[in-house]
């Protein structure tokens, strides 16, 4: 089973590219726009598609891209993320203009702890990620329940990852809920993911979906994904509540994540998740990602065309033709 990660590389963490290479913008993508006349909103940033963006500029660009939208819809958005890359490899980046507030776990409080040995896994995989979508060699085999990359850096600090985290749950799982660092739930969520499958770190992954930090819920629900899409029973294990509330987040990975996790758990047809999915609301943030250009809006497309009970077979066509305006209709 290989797949196709949809990488994104944050703004603010681009130091890892090395060097300032700038790209041009391939698509602006908004959500959260319910009452917004986005043409004012579009024609409101300091940039427009096509335009180059480099890293050196870019933080101030989207400062002031803040400022600008803030001027238009009243308020500040919820979220700019500036992603590499598209099929060119030019930059993508989603602006969230609003989101439904939601309750977070309280923040934890403890002094659990990663050891260095397990710190440093993770640096090694923070360094090699952005080289692989750099280079273009993103795909991942998910068929083993954990993800390694065809790119032999990463996948070589991945593989530590699965032996480092073998055995090691318990401490995993103590520093994802206790830990008062952000950056030690976020390490611990990632590692969790390369545990070996149980129920326990399932319930662990799915209560970490509702942590404080948008990177502890991307890296937690990102494993999850990988876990549902290998084994049709552990999708089952996994509450749909929660990750149906991210779809209304104001964070694009909150989008990104819990759409994909959601068309998993939905192949076979739960009529539970379905249900869920039918809110007015829900239903029209599925249909905002659902006309992205990007490949990110697969997932809501899927997950669409299930609520309109489109045959499978015929709804992958029609996804492959693009035709997403028919999927709609068919709501």
């Amino acid at each position: 089973m290989k797949r196709y990660s949809r990488l994104i590389i944050f703004l603010l963490a681009a130091s890892a590219f090395g060097e300032d290479q700038p790209r041009r913008i391939g698509e602006i993508e908004f959500f959260g726009y319910a009452g917004i006349d986005l043409n004012k909103a579009r024609a409101a940033l300091p940039f427009q598609e096509g335009d180059e963006f480099g890293i050196e500029k870019g933080e101030e660009n989207v400062r002031q891209a803040r400022e600008a939208l803030g001027r238009v819809i009243g308020r500040p958005p919820t979220d700019i993320s500036v992603g590499c890359c598209d099929h060119q490899g030019n930059w993508t980046i989603y602006i969230g203009l609003s989101g439904k507030p939601r309750r977070y776990r309280p923040r934890p409080r403890g002094a659990a702890r990663l050891p260095v040995s397990a710190i440093n896994l993770y640096d090694r995989y923070s360094k090699a990620l952005p080289e692989a979508v750099q280079k273009g060699v993103a795909a991942e085999d998910w068929s083993k329940g954990y993800a390694l990359s065809e790119y032999p850096p990463l996948r070589s600090a991945q593989l530590g990852m699965r032996t480092y985290a073998v055995g090691r749950e318990p401490l995993l799982r103590a520093v994802l809920e206790t830990s008062a660092d952000d950056q030690q739930r976020v390490m611990a969520a990632q590692l969790l993911g390369y545990a070996r499958r149980s129920r326990s770190q399932v319930a662990a992954l799915a209560a970490a979906s509702h942590d404080r930090n948008s990177l502890v819920r991307n890296n937690a629900t990102r494993a999850l994904l990988v876990l549902a899409e290998l084994d049709p029973k552990a999708a089952t294990e996994i509450p749909a509540e929660g990750f149906v509330e991210l779809l209304l987040s104001g964070t694009w990975t909150d989008l990104n994540k819990a759409s994909l996790l959601l068309s998993s758990m939905t192949r076979s047809r739960s009529a539970n998740v379905l249900a869920q999915l039918r809110q007015g609301e829900v239903k029209e943030r599925l249909i905002e990602i659902a006309r992205w250009r990007t490949g990110h809006a697969e997932a809501a497309r899927y997950l669409l065309g299930r609520l309109a009970g489109i045959d499978e077979g015929r709804l992958e066509q029609l996804i492959r033709t693009g035709k997403v305006e028919e999927i709609i209709n068919e709501l």
